[in-house]
């Protein structure tokens, strides 16, 4: 559920009682971008990096193309599995 949606429906009655429901749910809103941050995500999972979504495709097919030689050695795979660039 969107941010948006998740504050409206865990926070109603607190909004709703609030003297300015309007700031009471922006306050709320802001609190819940802050702890879906990636960022902050990926430091409590002890994650040192995180790729720019633009990045990732670059990334993923050097990954395929770096990991063929290790398909055919290691898993004795021949023929099949190739990456062309």
């Amino acid at each position: 559920m969107h941010i948006e949606g998740g504050a409206n429906a865990a926070y109603r009655r607190e909004i709703e009682e609030a003297d300015d429901p309007a700031s009471k749910k922006a306050e709320i809103k802001g609190c819940l971008r802050e702890l879906a941050s990636p960022m902050r995500t990926a430091h409590a999972f002890g994650i040192e990096e995180i790729i720019d979504p633009r990045d990732a495709r670059p990334l993923l097919a050097e990954f395929v193309q770096d990991a063929q030689p290790i398909l055919r050695t290691q898993l004795g795979m021949t023929s099949g599995l190739s990456y062309v660039p």
